[in-house]
């Protein structure tokens, strides 16, 4: 029995020993659909996963923000409507690995900044004698 809790207790040891850390990481890469202003869309990662998307200086009183991911399908979608500029923060720390996109269209312009979600995992194992 006692032999039994000793192997219980090192087993236990190893596992809490034994860490393991995910860090998850977002690219972002810039892109405008028409010859306007390049930096109306902002996209900032302000802690990781949680982003601060702005829109300044709007053509039109309504805008419509959507997330897609890499098939173009709308995980997000958002008319809003705005007086001066648009502000808004989003979690997706939910989202698996990928590439996905936020959209603004504003009118007739369309405004796009993808990123890249990757999961960066290590670990560390020790053993115990």
């Amino acid at each position: 029995m006692k032999t039994r809790n000793i192997i219980l207790a090192a087993s236990l040891t190893g596992m809490l020993l034994t860490g393991t850390a995910f860090n998850t990481i977002a690219q972002t890469t810039d892109t405008v659909d028409t010859a306007a202003t390049p930096n109306k869309l902002r996209v900032l990662e302000i802690k990781p996963m949680q982003f601060r998307v702005s829109y300044i200086q709007p053509q039109s009183n309504t805008v419509i923000v959507r997330i897609l991911n890499t098939d173009r399908t709308i995980l997000f979608s958002e008319n809003k409507r705005i007086e001066s500029n648009y502000l808004r923060y989003f979690d997706l720390s939910t989202l698996t690995d990928g590439t996905y996109t936020f959209e603004v269209t504003d009118g007739k312009e369309k405004y796009t900044q993808s990123f890249d979600i990757l999961t960066k995992t290590s670990r560390v194992v020790s053993s115990i004698n």
